[in-house]
């Protein structure tokens, strides 16, 4: 006969209302009975009725305080309801009470990892071990063991738990599960990936694996992979947001950039509050021309609803320089740089606005502070020669952009200043050679045709410069095209 966890589902709800009425008649003529209470507690904690069950749990602590199962349940109701600080205060009573409670040094173990600070990981792991002590037999304590220690980067420890398991349980799929998050810790995402995809052929529902697997195939820019991975994802779970925003992700990134904004907008409908997916709207509607407005609407939005995050921030800034809102892109930017010190690109953007509000010298100081903090990042050195080219030192500034084509040859904003440092300084050939390689990069960026242009035409290759100047003229009109159809 197939297994049929629906079939388990309605015995566990059938029992647990059983027990709820059974308890309730007990207490109809004895509302002081601990026991009855209990049993109705618990029995609305599987039914998923938390609040009423901490009010049963907590009369009957009340009347037994000394009853650590009473406490160990107790402490289960108050997690559930949002109560963390009490929950852990409950279990901590039933393990003083009896040290051999399994439930009591499960629980605390399970809400101490999730609390999260390293003092309470290594508590938590020390309430786990004890626990495995107690009744080896629990194998739900295990996995909970690996990711204590996965925390706390033990992976040794971590990979003595799953070899236990592995012998215990070899079908388990959630051995396979560990195993995988394992590899990935160790930077095998091959390995990780392939046991995601057995943990997800042993348990087609197991959405954990779904969403890492997902992740997996995107650390390797498998976009098609991840597309196809977060599309079954969002399938199995179509009232998820995060699973709606990852597959809106992942449809991004493979270029598929309609259907990501279809799926960027339905994750906003499961939750409008899910500050990422306005954040992901906000880039995909950066990315087209005219719809800078309604990005910077959604970026605004999630920069609201999340005010640390470093993305909202960033790109709402880079969208605000475009709409010459300078003085906006500057307050943005820069708290995008403070958010995150090691995002090099923050300051050097942060350094393009300050330079546009006309603070040269502050917008000198973002670049020289990047060049200190990072000798090899072509960042600074791409602000410092942009603004020698400005301020008409010109051999200054080919010496910094050099350095910074030669760190990064894929960086346009490198390429393009040092095109026109080069063209500025009557050295056309040279100009060509950057503004062509500026081009190949960012072919949609109109003011490198241009630059392109003017230095062919400089050289008298006046086909190549209409060609250029061509370029430029579709690109305008696709924007002003585009612009139209977004009012």
């Amino acid at each position: 006969m197939p297994f049929r966890p629906h079939l388990l589902i309605a015995a566990v709800v059938f029992c647990a209302e059983r027990v709820e009425s059974d308890a309730g008649k007990k207490l109809a003529a004895d509302p002081a009975d601990a026991a009855a209470l209990n049993s109705r507690g618990v029995a609305r904690l599987f039914l998923g009725r938390y609040k009423e069950a901490a009010e049963d749990l907590a009369r009957a602590s009340a009347l037994k305080p000394d009853n650590p199962d009473y406490k160990a349940n107790l402490g289960s109701a108050f997690w559930k309801v949002g109560r963390l600080d009490e929950a852990v205060a409950s279990e901590r009573a039933a393990v003083k009470l009896d040290d051999k409670n399994y439930s009591a040094h499960y629980q605390l173990g399970r809400f101490l990892m999730r609390l999260g600070s390293r003092e309470q990981l290594t508590e938590a792991v020390a309430h786990l071990r004890r626990a495995v002590e107690i009744d080896p037999r629990q194998y739900d304590v295990r996995f909970e063991l690996i990711a204590a220690y996965r925390a706390l980067g033990d992976r040794a420890q971590a990979s003595n738990q799953l070899d236990f398991l592995a012998d215990a349980r070899p079908s388990d799929p959630r051995v396979f599960y560990a195993s995988a998050l394992l590899a990935a810790d160790r930077d095998d995402v091959d390995a990780a990936i392939k046991d995601f995809k057995e943990a997800l052929r042993r348990d087609p529902t197991f959405f954990s694996a779904w969403q890492d697997l997902g992740v997996a195939y995107m650390k390797l820019k498998r976009w098609g992979d991840a597309v196809e991975t977060f599309a079954e994802f969002a399938r199995l779970r179509p009232d998820a947001v995060d699973a709606a925003y990852l597959h809106a992700l992942a449809l991004f990134n493979a270029g598929r950039v309609e259907d990501s904004e279809g799926e960027a907008r339905r994750a906003l409908r499961i939750n409008a509050g899910a500050a990422e997916a306005h954040t992901l709207l906000g880039v995909i509607l950066a990315s087209r021309p005219a719809s800078n407005a309604e990005a910077a609407e959604a970026l605004s939005q999630a920069a609201a609803l999340n005010p640390k995050s470093f993305d909202a921030h960033f790109y709402l800034g880079r969208v605000l320089y475009a709409m010459k809102d300078h003085a906006g892109a500057v307050r943005e930017l820069r708290a995008a740089a403070a958010l995150d010190t090691r995002r090099a690109e923050a300051r050097f953007f942060l350094g393009t606005a300050l330079e546009a509000a006309g603070d040269a010298g502050a917008a000198m100081a973002e670049y020289e502070e990047l060049v200190r903090l990072d000798p090899q990042s072509p960042f600074g050195l791409v602000g410092q020669g942009a603004l020698f080219v400005k301020q008409g030192k010109l051999d200054e500034a080919v010496a910094a952009l050099k350095r910074a084509a030669t760190l990064d040859p894929r960086n346009f904003e490198a390429r393009l200043a040092l095109g026109r440092a080069d063209a500025l300084a009557g050295r056309y050939a040279e100009a060509v050679v950057q503004l062509q390689a500026a081009t190949a990069i960012a072919p949609y960026r109109s003011d490198a045709h241009y630059q392109l242009g003017l230095a062919l035409k400089r050289l008298g290759r006046d086909e190549e410069a209409k060609r250029e100047f061509d370029a430029v003229d579709k690109l305008n009109t696709e924007f002003r095209i585009g612009a139209t159809t977004r009012q």
